[in-house]
């Protein structure tokens, strides 16, 4: 018997990028957010989940592509990592996905030491490029984040 995985499905300039579904607590429309003069470049600034203070990462800088303009139709992914709980924005996050072993492929196999991505999934509609959220953050950025967040808190 196969095992399977789901992933949660989103998309950034038209790309579409996978994150394992166990470590997504909710999908949420854009909302409101606080920028944070001295917070690190990636950090877009926090938001408030039910009285809990989350940074908010903006994968666009920390990928590399072009900025634009949010727009109301975003979405923000709740994410609760073992270190860390955060949110990502994303233009969508539009479905859960079912893949097999047998469909990814390890990022070591095609491009060594790609930070955030650990493997490319072979779906019959595309490729997604499946993101590590445990190394979205470096151990050093966490402890920043911790700080801006303490910040923030009442």
């Amino acid at each position: 018997m196969t095992r399977t995985d789901q992933i949660v499905i989103f998309t950034l300039n038209e790309q579409r990028y996978g994150i394992p579904l166990g470590v997504v607590e909710r999908v949420v429309r854009m909302v409101e957010i606080t920028s944070v003069p001295t917070s690190p470049e990636f950090i877009h600034g926090v938001i408030n989940v039910q009285g809990k203070i989350l940074p908010v990462l903006d994968l666009r800088q920390r990928f590399g592509l072009p900025e634009r303009s949010i727009e109301l139709s975003d979405q923000l992914i709740i994410i609760n990592c073992a270190a860390h709980s955060f949110a990502v924005m994303t233009d969508t996050a539009c479905e859960v996905r079912e893949y097999s072993e047998q469909m990814q492929t390890e990022t070591s196999e095609i491009i060594p030491d790609l930070p955030y991505v650990s493997g490319v999934i072979k779906l019959p509609d595309g490729l997604i490029l499946l993101q590590n959220p445990e190394k979205l953050l470096s151990p050093g950025e966490t402890g920043s984040i911790d700080n801006l967040v303490d910040l923030e808190q009442p």
